[in-house]
């Protein structure tokens, strides 16, 4: 049997050791070239109306108002103290957390007023709201990948191995262009009569303040029986790789937490339905799992016990990456990555949204 594993993210103690004795040098290398990319891949128009831009908004993923209340002196932890990357910041504050730039301030202000009240979500969501949020999303991936995009054909220039950055640059393309058809598909329900562009497969208020922010789409790799939901291995130009919303949203006296996708998305139906039978405490438990396996765009509270911080379990998932590494290109990907993103193994890690992790007023 061919062996095939998926990387981790970080450092190993000797990569640590080299970061360390160049750490200055490293440190403005890299800042100076994650400068440049960012410049070359800026847009010269907002995405959202089109309109001619010179100075882009600083828009957040997660609402400002969710990220105040589990900050502590105006900051919290974010996935950098899970992950051993030594280049990375320990922590953030309001103005920095999930941000991106590719809209204007006028556009940023009137087009996700709905979502972005805090007095909203003293009910379910409605249609709109549901748009609003998943336009935010697929805008901040948008984001990201020209980006990324972008590092790669710079990496090429700079150090070389033009096969490889043209690899990664031909998957970066295949993602933003799934992106923009969702982010249009968004668009056009925000402005719809009709409230049937999204299905709302989980909403749930409950009555205490969680100590995790978090707001973004996630493409599921498996159920909860193990069946494929998405195939991340199939480059095939016709397969389109599909997400689901998730939003964790603590607020001042309550947190509001959903799973929600487009309209007839059928790849979805047998985990909604899996999910639904499973218990309260185990749909926070697979939420809480999905958060911190899939993605690093999770913002937390600081007064989160440092022995928790310290989990390595923890630490152990929150460096998952769906990049396999294979002896043979007949290796079976898909199979490890269902291994590695198994939900059945969300008792190994503590869950942030049960309410014994909930944020105490001081």
């Amino acid at each position: 049997m061919d062996d095939v594993s998926l990387l981790k993210v970080g450092l190993t103690e000797d990569e640590k050791k080299i970061f360390d004795k160049k750490k200055i040098e490293f440190n403005k290398r890299v800042g100076s070239f994650l400068k440049v990319s960012r410049a070359d891949a800026k847009n010269a128009e907002c995405y959202i109306c089109g309109k001619e831009c010179s100075s882009f908004c600083n828009s957040h993923s997660v609402p400002q108002f969710c990220l105040q209340n589990i900050s502590f002196a105006g900051k919290f932890y974010h996935s950098g103290n899970l992950v051993d990357m030594p280049m990375l910041d320990k922590e953030k504050g309001i103005g920095e957390a999930g941000t991106f730039k590719i809209i204007c301030r006028e556009c940023d202000s009137s087009v996700f007023s709905d979502y972005e009240n805090p007095e909203a979500y003293y009910q379910r969501p409605t249609d709109k709201m549901l748009a609003q949020i998943a336009m935010k999303n697929e805008l901040k991936s948008i984001s990201k990948r020209q980006f990324e995009i972008q590092l790669y054909r710079n990496m090429a220039k700079e150090f070389g191995n033009h096969e490889m950055m043209s690899h990664m640059e031909g998957i970066g393309s295949a993602d933003l262009k799934e992106y923009i058809d969702e982010f249009k598909y968004a668009k056009k329900a925000c402005q719809s009569k009709w409230g049937n562009n999204y299905y709302l497969s989980y909403f749930e208020s409950i009555p205490y303040i969680v100590p995790i922010a978090f707001q973004n789409n996630i493409a599921l790799v498996s159920d909860l029986e193990g069946g494929t939901i998405n195939n991340i291995y199939n480059h095939l130009r016709d397969y389109v790789i599909k997400s689901v919303h998730i939003c964790v949203l603590p607020l001042k006296n309550h947190s509001v937490i959903m799973i929600f996708c487009k309209n007839g998305e059928n790849r979805y139906s047998k985990f909604f339905k899996q999910f639904k039978k499973i218990s309260y405490e185990d749909k926070l438990k697979v939420i809480n799992y999905i958060i911190f396996s899939y993605s690093e765009d999770y913002y937390f509270y600081k007064g989160i016990d440092q022995e928790i911080l310290g989990n390595e379990k923890l630490k152990d998932v929150a460096k998952t990456t769906s990049i396999s590494v294979a002896d043979s290109p007949f290796a079976d990907s898909l199979k490890a990555a269902k291994e590695n993103y198994d939900l059945n193994k969300r008792d190994t890690i503590p869950n942030f949204l049960s309410e014994k992790y909930e944020v105490v007023e001081y």
